[in-house]
């Protein structure tokens, strides 16, 4: 299960981008995602039959990118069946399928649909077995189930078969639970990780075999293999493990720490896990950011930095009990899994860096979640395509936003205690939305249809207005006003903070129904303004915010390369801040990869005269105009602006760093066109690239 920073330099700067999560986590993993289209259609309904368990054998030839498997397939029909219907990765070919008497069964395979034609007819109810030999070629990102990305791979380098990457026959992904014995071959110097009890591995000639049963109803779908480090994690109370590559084993310590602080706090929230056991295992960077499994977290290698990247982390830790604990019931109910889990990363930034964080954060997931939350309600996420920037502010980021909501409307106490039922009396078992409904009624001791009914089953948020009025008391002063918003069945606590002269902030939680609700505030010193949500516990429009979300449009139309959409969409930002020095410095960017270098020129001019916010604006434009100089040939103009971005003595994400190695060395046409190359490898949201406060284990 795959999972973002106010600091945005320039994706053609050469440094690490953020945006929002994975996307994004910031997000989802500040979070500039690296989208993905996805190839294949959004998922369709439940098939007819349940998977129980697999028995999988699987050898890797990692000097071929040769996998070879022979698995064997439990299923309980729902129906009585005379087809049933799997996924498998496009690059595997079925050589043939067997039922349980040994009688050959008739296939098709089409793309990733694989289909099979039974002669005998499978009874409802009646558990059932076949098994499927195949075999093909993992060497790239060709036939993936994600276009441009390597979810199932096999190399010298390493090796890794992801769950999404559909390496072995899948039914209901991410919906049908399924126990799993795996026995994997490969050479006799690589190590195998993979979810569950492991047995001694048996050996012979030139090869190993690893062996893991997982026993539970879960996702164990994942295997990585390679040359590994193994690092054990020094932290007191936890049993963690870290496989990594070798030039990272200096990580481990910090890595195995943070994630026992993460362990820790999740356990303390959400109650412990049924297996303690936790393998960190670094994979190459061809593939997504993070993938967790039973008892396995996978990071890529750009996801071990110094200090730690600590909330892909808890992102990742997370899903350890969503969605392996407890799962969505169907790909509607998908924002029980990265939703929460979102979700959860925000609590332990709370935790782990404080309420001003947490609440940067929320704003951050907020903006992300109204980019395109008019395409279509949480309730029918199954619609869409997963790793899309719609699917992203969806299902991750406005269903963060709805537990975040959840929270605000029963209670802190409530909250917590729904999440440590849910993990109870769920556990190893899937959750429909109706059902965490009346989980969280029950708990909260609220009726909470309407709840549900707006923010997951409905589209449209409130923009609040508010007018207010300050009357001068014996003892102080009252403040009395008006909220107002267009939703007609609009009901939520709303949060109203009157800001005064010399002395605390004076908040209300207002009941409001409607498009109307009143409050009248009491307060010592004099009232000088009135706040609406302040915290943005609420999913909301405001000036600010639709500014941000029009901003972060453009930004994914960049990161599909639709440029001249993008210039219309910054140009449209333009109409709502004309003096915003991001929106022009974006448009610099566009023009620059246009090599329309006039217009990118003035653009850059632009930002340079505008409200520098944020503040790595200035820097990173005196380098932006300091390369088009280069590339036109002039090179004592482009020193020049060197010169100015070494005088700001801003290094935000190494932009001195950057402009030392161009006064050594002319920024180069060559340069920018290898800059400008489209991505091997695009990553999926959300990337959270953050890095570990100061701070002390929670006891």
């Amino acid at each position: 299960m795959t999972r973002i920073r106010s600091v945005n330099p320039p994706a053609s700067s050469g440094a690490v981008c953020f945006n929002r999560q994975w996307l994004l986590q910031a997000g989802l993993l500040g979070l500039v995602f690296a989208m993905v289209a996805a190839s294949g259609r959004a998922q369709g309904p439940t098939a007819r039959f349940e998977v129980t368990n697999y028995i999988i054998n699987a050898e890797l030839f990692p000097s071929t990118h040769i996998l070879s498997a022979k698995v064997r397939v439990d299923v309980l029909p729902q129906a009585d069946l005379t087809t049933l219907t799997f996924e498998l990765h496009s690059n595997l070919r079925v050589e043939k399928v067997l039922d349980v008497k040994g009688q050959e069964i008739t296939f098709k395979q089409d793309g990733q649909a694989l289909t099979l034609s039974l002669l005998n007819p499978l009874p409802e109810g009646k558990l059932a077995s076949i098994s499927v030999n195949y075999a093909g070629s993992l060497a790239s990102d060709a036939g993936s189930p994600v276009e441009g990305l390597k979810l199932a791979y096999v190399g010298t380098e390493g090796s890794y078969l992801l769950y999404p990457g559909r390496w072995f026959p899948v039914s209901g992904y991410a919906v049908n639970r399924f126990a799993a014995t795996m026995n994997i071959t490969v050479p006799s110097d690589e190590t195998v990780i993979a979810s569950g009890k492991a047995s001694t591995p048996a050996r012979e000639a030139g090869k190993v075999t690893y062996t893991f049963v997982f026993d539970q109803a879960s996702f164990p779908g994942t295997v990585i293999a390679g040359h590994y480090s193994v690092q054990p994690a020094t932290a007191v109370g936890a049993d963690i493990a870290l496989y990594l590559k070798p030039g990272h084993e200096s990580l481990a310590a910090s890595y195995g720490d943070t994630a026992a602080k993460v362990l820790d706090f999740y356990s303390d929230e959400f109650g412990p896990l049924p297996r303690a056991h936790l393998a960190i295992v670094e994979i190459e960077n061809g593939t997504v950011g993070g993938n967790t499994s039973p008892g396995v977290v996978a990071l890529a290698s750009r996801a071990f930095t110094h200090p730690v990247n600590y909330r892909l982390l808890a992102h990742e830790i997370s899903h350890l009990w969503w969605p392996c604990l407890v799962s969505p019931a169907s790909v509607n109910d998908a924002f029980l899994d990265n939703g929460l889990a979102t979700y959860s990363e925000a609590m332990y930034v709370q935790q782990a860096a404080g309420d001003a964080a947490f609440e940067d954060l929320m704003r951050e997931t907020e903006v992300g979640a109204l980019t395109h939350e008019e395409v279509a309600p949480i309730a029918q996420a199954g619609q869409l395509h997963e790793f899309t920037p719609e699917y992203q502010s969806i299902v991750y980021q406005k269903g963060a936003m709805v537990f975040h909501m959840l929270r605000w409307v029963v209670g802190d106490e409530a909250f917590r205690r729904t999440l440590r039922t849910m993990a109870q009396q769920y556990a190893w078992k899937s959750l429909s939305t109706d059902q965490f409904q009346r989980l969280v009624e029950s708990v909260s001791k609220q009726e909470l249809t309407y709840f549900f009914a707006q923010w997951v089953s409905s589209t449209g948020v409130p923009q609040f207005k508010r007018t207010w009025a300050v009357y001068k008391l014996q003892k102080g002063y009252q403040v009395v006003g008006k909220i107002q918003q267009d939703l007609d069945i609009f009901r939520m606590p709303v949060e109203v903070r009157v800001i005064c002269q010399g002395s605390k902030p004076v908040n209300q939680r207002v009941e409001m129904v409607g498009t109307t609700a009143d409050f009248t505030i009491d307060a010592r010193t004099k009232p000088v303004r009135v706040l609406v949500d302040p915290a943005s516990r609420l999913l909301k429009y405001d000036d600010k915010t639709k500014y941000q979300v029009e901003l972060a449009r453009g930004d994914q139309l960049v990161q599909q390369q639709a440029y001249l959409e993008a210039i219309k969409q910054y140009q449209a930002v333009l109409d709502l801040n004309k003096n915003s020095s991001l929106a022009h410095y974006r448009l610099g960017e566009v023009f620059f990869k246009l090599r329309n270098y006039n217009a990118a020129m003035e653009e850059f001019r632009r930002a340079l005269d505008g409200d520098l916010d944020p503040k790595w604006i200035e820097v990173w434009t005196h380098l932006e105009l300091g390369k088009i100089f280069d590339v036109t040939g002039q090179r004592d103009r482009a020193l020049n602006e060197y010169q100015r971005a070494l005088q700001t003595n801003d290094n935000t994400q190494g932009a001195l760093d950057e402009a030392n190695r161009h006064v050594q060395k002319a920024y180069s046409a060559q340069q920018q066109q290898q800059e400008q190359q489209p991505q091997a490898q695009p990553q999926p949201p959300p990337q959270r690239e953050q890095q570990e406060p100061q701070l002390k284990r929670r006891n």
